[in-house]
């Protein structure tokens, strides 16, 4: 389990990988698009922006976010202010 503090620190590399692979697919189809001629490269450039690259990095967000609260440790000391309860402590 990692700590808060930690779980900052590998969001940067896993979402770094996570956007590479976009990437890598998103450079093949540009390739395809640079091979049939400028006017379908831009075409293909601006569709490829608007159908992968901006819903793969809104999915891909929450996803590693998720991924890295779900690996982080938690607190076991509760910010001051809350009660800790079946602590020992007398009830009123």
């Amino acid at each position: 389990m990692l700590t808060p503090r930690q779980a900052r620190y590998v969001f940067l590399p896993v979402m770094l990988a996570a956007m590479a692979a976009l990437v890598g697919v998103a450079l093949i189809v540009v390739q395809q698009g640079l091979a049939a001629g400028p006017d379908e490269f831009w075409m293909l450039a601006w569709v490829l922006a608007f159908v992968l690259a901006l819903p793969g990095a809104m999915l891909l967000l929450p996803v590693v976010g998720a991924l890295m609260r779900s690996l982080t440790r938690h607190h076991t000391v509760p910010p001051a202010g809350e009660t800790i309860p079946n602590s020992g402590h007398w009830s009123r």
